[in-house]
């Protein structure tokens, strides 16, 4: 693993976005969020008309045909730029199906690990630092009350149900949320945003910043 990699995890609306962008910021390094990836695959399944319910095999049959790239922050599905297609409703509602199959986690995973050979990265998502990078000595997990995260997620104009979501992410066979071992576990309800970075970047006065 070439690049630094420092894994922020937790559950939707836990702050896990907002808090990797500043300590990336901070730090020089690039921001991920494997979500988006995920989120790009959600997108690709509705533009694919792909049957529904979805079923492993032809998902297993269609992963192999799909070209998933990141660049300059934005994510391109064969060639095509899915960033504005993200926080669409329906790609909401169909993310948390498409990510529970193990094949469209393989691919993720992969394009994740591919980033590290050459980027220092802060990378949030909810199985970073548990399946994607268990190796890393910079994990965190970051949490709030179920009751914070549905008021945070309802003031980003965001449709998709908190609680759903937790029990989806949690109850799946394939990298279920959990805490990673020996992570660093942050309770975000009661503090500002950037009182959260501080509490990270705190945890990481041994790391380098970005020779970029």
């Amino acid at each position: 693993m070439p690049g630094t990699v420092i894994a922020i995890d937790g559950p939707a609306a836990s702050g896990k976005s907002s808090v990797s962008k500043g300590v990336a910021e901070a730090l020089g390094y690039t921001f991920v969020s494997s979500g988006h990836f995920y989120r790009t695959l959600a997108w690709g399944i509705l533009r694919d008309a792909l049957p529904l319910p979805l079923q492993a095999t032809e998902v297993d049959a269609w992963v192999p045909t799909l070209s998933l790239e990141l660049k300059d922050s934005r994510i391109f599905l064969d060639g095509q730029d899915a960033t504005g297609h993200l926080s669409a409703p329906e790609v909401a509602t169909m993310v948390s199906q498409a990510a529970a199959i193990p094949s469209i986690r393989n691919l993720v995973n992969s394009n994740l690990r591919t980033l590290a050979n050459s980027l220092d990265l802060v990378m949030e998502g909810r199985d970073i630092g548990s399946v994607v990078f268990p190796d890393t000595p910079y994990k965190f997990y970051l949490d709030a009350s179920p009751e914070e995260r549905a008021r945070r997620r309802a003031r980003e104009g965001l449709v998709d149900s908190v609680s759903e979501r937790d029990r989806l992410d949690s109850s799946r066979a394939t990298a279920p949320l959990i805490i990673p071992q020996g992570a660093d576990v942050i309770d975000t309800t009661h503090l500002t945003l950037n009182e959260v970075i501080e509490v990270v970047l705190s945890h990481l006065q041994d790391v380098t910043p970005s020779r970029s």
